[in-house]
Order: C-alpha cells, then sequence, then structure tokens
C-alpha cells in the first residue's frame, strides 16, 4: 500500500492574489530539505490546498517529522495511507493497518474534498461500525479519544492515519524580506530571531562581542546557536563584531557619566546595525527585548536607544515574560546552549547603577565626545563574517 506525507498549511493560503507567491515559497522549501536531508528526489504536488509526497517503502517517519517540524508555513502534517474510495472496502483497509496502541477510546474523523455518496458524518458512521464489528474493543468518545483514525477522501483515493503532527506555522521561510537581528548568546535575541523567521523574514545575524576584553567562549555559543537557526532558513549568514574596544573607549571618557553608558553602547551597536542593513538591502533590525526586564529596556530607554537610527527595530518579544521565552527557546534548542555560563560583552564596562530613564538630548550630547564614524568604520572593517 503506498504511503504518502499530506501537509496541510494555515494562514499562507488566505493570501488571495499573492496566495501562489507563498505557496510556491513553502512547496519549493519542503522539496529542497527532503532531498537534502535523504539525497532522492520527491515530487511534491499540491493538489486541493495541501502538500501530497509520496514516501519510499523503507521509510522511517520519525528521521521525516525532524526535517519537517522546522519547516515554516506548515499547519499540520501526517504520513497516510492510500486507501479505495469505497468506505466499506476502506474500512476494512484500515482495520488491516490498525497500530498497536495503548487506547481505550476510538473515534473515526472523516473530511471530504470530492464527491461522495455519503455525507462526511454517515463515513464515520459507517467506518467506526466495520471496526466494531470486527472486535475493535475500544469504546467510541467523540471528543478527546486515545485513537483517531482520521481519513481524507479526495483524488478518488480514501487516505487514512492515526497520527497528525502539528507544524510550526507561521509563513513560508524567506518570504517577507530581509532583517538584521543583534543576536547574543543568551536566551532572548535567537527566540526573538526565531519568532521573525517564522513570519517569513530571512534573517542575517550580527554578534558584536566583547573579545580579548572577554573569552571566545561567548563567540562560540553565538555560532551554535545561529547554526541550529539557520535549518529554518535558506542560506544564512553572521557578522562577528568586535565590539570590546569601543566599550573600553566610551568608559574612558571622563565627560560621559557612568550611568548612561549601557544606553550609549545600545545606540553604537545600532548604528553599526543599520550600517550593515544597508549593505545587505534589510528592512529593519531585530532585538530580544521584553518591555521592562533590564536598564535597556525601559520605555524611556528604548526610545532613546531607538532614535539612534533611521529604520523600524523590531521586538518580537516586548510582551513576553521570561517563562514564556525559555519555553520557546526550549521547543526550538537554543535554551541548552543559551545557559551556559560566558561573559558577554553587554557586561563588560557596564555601569553598577545604569540610567533607567535616559533623555534622548543629554545622551546625543554624550555622543559629541566620541567619533562614532570612526568607531563604526573601524568595527566593520574588522569585522568576520561567517555563512552557514
Amino acid at each position: 500500500m503506498k504511503r504518502f506525507l499530506l501537509i496541510h498549511y494555515g494562514e499562507i493560503g488566505l493570501k488571495k492574489g499573492n496566495a501562489d507567491y507563498f505557496i510556491g515559497k513553502l512547496r519549493n522549501r519542503i522539496k529542497v530539505k527532503l532531498e537534502k536531508k535523504f539525497r532522492i528526489t520527491f515530487d511534491v504536488k499540491h493538489t486541493l490546498r495541501r502538500f501530497m509526497i509520496e514516501l519510499p517503502e523503507d521509510f522511517v517517519e520519525s528521521e521525516y517529522v525532524k526535517i519537517v517540524d522546522r519547516i515554516f508555513g506548515i499547519k499540520n502534517y501526517k504520513f497516510v495511507f492510500e486507501g479505495v474510495s469505497d468506505v466499506f472496502e476502506l474500512a476494512k483497509q484500515i482495520w488491516g493497518k490498525l497500530p498497536e496502541l495503548d487506547a481505550e477510546t476510538f473515534r473515526v474523523k472523516v473530511k471530504r474534498s470530492m464527491k461522495m455518496d455519503r455525507s462526511s458524518i454517515e463515513s464515520e458512521r459507517e467506518i467506526g461500525a466495520v471496526l466494531l464489528r470486527n472486535g475493535i474493543d475500544l469504546k467510541v468518545k467523540m471528543k478527546g479519544a486515545d485513537l483517531v483514525v482520521d481519513v481524507e477522501f479526495l483524488n478518488e483515493h480514501g487516505y487514512f492515519s492515526y497520527k497528525t503532527y502539528m507544524g510550526a506555522g507561521g509563513m513560508s521561510a524567506n518570504s517577507q524580506g530581509k532583517l538584521i537581528s543583534l543576536i547574543s548568546a543568551g536566551i532572548d535575541s535567537p527566540v526573538a530571531s526565531y519568532q521573525m523567521m517564522r513570519r517569513g523574514a530571512r534573517v542575517i545575524f550580527a554578534h558584536f562581542h566583547g573579545y580579548p576584553y572577554t573569552g571566545q567562549d561567548e563567540m562560540e555559543q553565538v555560532k551554535e546557536l545561529v547554526e541550529i537557526l539557520s535549518d529554518y532558513q535558506f542560506d544564512t549568514k553572521l557578522y562577528m563584531l568586535p565590539f570590546g574596544q569601543v566599550q573600553k573607549a566610551i568608559s574612558l571618557v571622563p565627560e560621559i557619566p557612568d550611568k548612561v553608558r549601557t544606553v550609549l553602547y545600545r545606540r553604537m551597536m545600532l548604528k553599526i546595525a543599520e550600517v550593515i542593513s544597508r549593505k545587505e538591502k534589510a528592512n529593519g533590525l531585530i532585538t530580544g527585548d521584553s518591555f521592562g526586564q533590564v536598564a535597556s529596556q525601559t520605555p524611556e530607554n528604548m526610545f532613546t536607544i531607538d532614535n539612534a537610527v533611521n529604520i523600524p527595530v523590531y521586538r518580537p518579544l516586548i510582551a513576553y515574560d521570561k517563562e514564556e521565552i525559555i519555553s520557546v527557546s526550549e521547543k526550538i534548542a537554543t535554551f541548552g546552549i543559551s545557559k551556559l555560563p560566558c561573559k558577554e560583552s553587554c557586561t563588560i564596562f557596564a555601569p553598577e547603577h545604569p540610567e533607567l530613564k535616559a533623555n534622548v538630548f543629554d545622551v546625543e550630547k554624550c555622543e559629541e565626545y566620541l567619533d562614532i564614524g570612526m568607531w563604526v568604520q573601524k568595527v566593520l572593517e574588522e569585522a568576520e563574517i561567517i555563512i552557514f
């Protein structure tokens, strides 16, 4: 009996005139990811608002799950058997393929995308009756059943399965333009990057490191994080930017109050990232800020920091609490790296009591003591670019 991977997409199907663009992006992503992993050619057919991919006889379901789980734009998916369209004959096929499960209840769920003599509800009853007559020995439960016999009728066949996997959702990868993500080795910024990638953004990463004032462990952790995130999109680029020298220079200016240094560091990072965005033809920046979480993330300080650049700054985690951020971090497998101890660039030369309500005009006066253009150019000239 033939097996297929049946994929349903979500909101991209609601794009009306632009739907074909997003569907094409998703189809290409599915095909490229599967073929890269399994080294065989897949025919990804788009039919009736779903994708159908015939599977090789020796496929291992868990290996396919690892790939499909990381493809944005998918609402849900399942590994189906191709059966006949006759309800009674299909019920016999279902009986012959019932899995061995520790279950007490079951139900049949039918969805039709073709003309049939019976309604979906009638088909559910008929299939369920055959299973009961054959001795399935499970109670019928319409909501919350342990075993769901899932049937879809389309293209003159009945496709059935026993498990539905939830997809990553969101928009097709690389479908919404480029953004520059200011990524650190911490928990928040990788999650913020993931959330914008999930919305279709092509993310280019920029990491401001403190080496040689900090160890190289910070840089190595960031590389590991970007490698994980790169699996969610096509070619990924990481800028490694030596920022410790900038922080030291700012800390040595006697006219600059200690308490505003953190805000100045962040403004300088954004200025450098803005230049990268122009080079990469990107449309904005991403940060992992969460409203009021630390000193640089008060509303006054975020306003003052954003004032340093003339492009949008996206903060997808702005209303998240730490537990919510950690939950996503664990889901995407970045938490194990982010929680490792390392000294980050934001902690060196940091004031003991940072300003919580910086005034943009006062901060701009402080910047008059700095050769900002020179420092931006120097950091970019000494940057290392890594391709994943």
